[in-house]
């Protein structure tokens, strides 16, 4: 061979060895980068060895295959018996999935709450806005806001509201509590002071008189007839003479007719409603003005009459009875008749009590609307009244049906509700991951609020909630093994295709070295012949 081609060869083997010997490096920096991935899932299998799980088990039997949920805290069901166990974050506030936090959104709960519980108005939004954003259906909300709104469920109460609201007209809450019955008997008898006739002004009758007759009439009797109170002073002196006391004003402004009146509403309306409340207050306020006197001990004032008529002269009882019942007829509160003469003769009073039963819801039916937006009046003149009708809807309360599981449902979101309005809230869309929620939990990030035994709920760490368990993840620990195995057996199978990579590689590597050895000799030993030739 000659020099040249020689060296040319020196030259490709060298090249090749140091290709050879450079591969040969990779393939060890690969093998090293199996040891770490090897290392590492070495580690998350001693981890997993430990790991462990939050269990929700409701019946304490030991069952751990119902991993805890975001659901199973703030969604109704058999398993957390329809009362929520809301889910905190460090500052009490709960802590709402993006549908929950659409809901109170549409309510119109700001964050931080309300601070107090609110009407059921707002209620009823919430409900609503759980059906808007797909957390129940339509049905299951209307259900919800037909039963009457809890507002001390979970703060202080575990008693379920047993009733409904529903919406009537002024015909069927007629129909609703026509039937009741009041006794005007405390006025007619004669005792007391008071000397009065039950008289229909429709037919023309008198119903009762003192000691005699039927006392008794039915709202809806009252409603739809004409009927009246009229009579005299039975003391024979004038009304004036007493100072308004016991007169027979005094006297059917105390008669327990207007309590009995006041009853039947407060009975029948959703008086959790503030606004309803004192809507009856109002209305008794504004009828008693019309029906008692404002006399004193030292002093005699009829000024509040709607009618009064004063004699001139002496006139006889008969005259003074038959003007008390003419006055009667259109007025709404006392018309009041003065003998001016102190004789035998006696005062006369009248009061339309058909008129002033109407009055009463009307002043109901003012206050709800608004008093300086309300179409309803009650003046003095019964011509000059706009009286409640059917335009007016009456928000009654009714028994519901407490089959199934809407009465349970209802508590539930009102519980719920209730925590939501009082503590605040706040929006965390990955609390539907149950791994992302046992993490929150077990890091102390988030807490669960529980109800205790006297029915308010307390924020504590999940330990201390009974249904809640946190137990070895058998199945995640299996899960695990598996993985490390595959992982494993991939790391293993690189690794013989690195060695064997690496072998060859070797192999080449000492054939390569060989063979450079060889024509380096060559190499040489022609040198040294060239040299021998020419110093000769």
């Amino acid at each position: 061979m000659g020099l040249a081609a020689s060296q040319a060869r020196l030259l490709t083997i060298t090249a090749r060895k140091s290709d050879c010997e450079y591969k040969s490096m990779a393939l060890s920096h690969q093998k090293i980068a199996l040891s770490r991935d090897m290392n590492i899932v070495s580690a998350e299998y001693q981890d997993a060895m430990n790991k462990t799980k939050l269990v929700y088990d409701f019946y304490g039997s030991g069952d751990t295959s119902t991993q805890l949920s975001y659901g199973l805290l703030m969604q109704p069901s058999k398993l957390n018996d329809y009362m929520p166990s809301p889910l905190t974050d460090q500052a009490g506030r709960v802590v709402l999935d993006a549908g929950l936090a659409a809901a109170a959104k549409d309510a119109g709960i700001p964050q931080e709450g309300l601070g107090s519980t609110p009407s059921s108005d707002i209620r009823n939004k919430f409900i609503q806005g759980l059906a808007n954003n797909g957390i129940i259906s339509q049905t299951v909300a209307d259900g919800v806001m037909n039963v009457q709104y809890n507002a001390n469920s979970g703060l202080g109460s575990s008693d379920l509201v047993t009733t409904k609201m529903t919406t009537v007209t002024w015909d069927e809450f007629q129909n609703l509590v026509g039937d009741i019955e009041f006794d005007f008997g405390d006025l007619i008898l004669d005792s007391g002071g008071s000397n009065l006739n039950l008289y229909n002004l429709t037919t023309g009758s008198v119903c009762a008189e003192p000691d005699s007759g039927d006392t008794t009439l039915t709202l809806s009797e009252l409603l739809n007839g004409n009927y009246a109170l009229y009579g005299l002073q039975d003391d024979k002196q004038e009304l004036a003479a007493y100072g308004g006391r016991g007169c027979v004003v005094d006297k059917v402004g105390s008669s327990s007719f207007w309590d009995q009146l006041f009853e039947v509403l407060y009975s029948v309306l959703d008086t959790n409603d503030g606004t309803a409340q004192a809507a009856l207050e109002y209305a008794r306020r504004q009828t008693l003005a019309k029906v008692e006197s404002l006399s004193t001990e030292d002093s005699f004032d009829i000024s509040n009459a709607a009618y009064v008529k004063v004699y001139g002269k002496k006139h006889s009882a008969d005259t003074t009875n038959k003007d008390a019942k003419n006055a009667a007829d259109n007025y709404v509160g006392f018309a009041y008749i003065q003998n001016k003469w102190k004789s035998k003769y006696n005062d006369g009073y009248a009061l339309n009590l058909t008129n002033i039963t109407k009055a009463f819801f009307t002043y109901f039916a003012q206050y709800m609307e608004g008093l300086t937006t309300s179409e309803y009046k009650v003046e003095n003149e019964e011509s000059n009244c706009n009286f409640v009708d059917n335009n007016f809807s009456f928000q009654i309360v009714e028994e519901v049906d407490i089959s199934g599981d809407n009465l349970m449902i209802a508590n539930f979101y009102d519980a719920l509700f209730n925590q939501i309005v009082t503590q605040g809230w706040v929006q965390n869309d990955q609390v539907g991951d149950n791994e992302y929620l046992a993490s929150m939990l077990q890091n102390g990030s988030m807490y669960i609020s529980t109800l205790a035994d006297d029915d308010y709920y307390y924020q504590g760490n999940y330990a201390v909630n009974q249904y809640i368990k946190e137990v070895t993840d058998e199945e995640g620990i299996a899960q695990a093994e598996a993985k490390y195995n595959r992982e494993k057996e991939k790391i293993n199978a690189k690794e013989n295709i690195l060695d064997m990579k690496m072998k060859n590689l070797d192999t080449e590597i000492s054939a390569l070295t060989t063979e450079y050895d060889t024509v380096k000799s060559v190499i040489s030993k022609n040198i040294e012949k060239s040299f021998k030739r020419y110093s000769a």
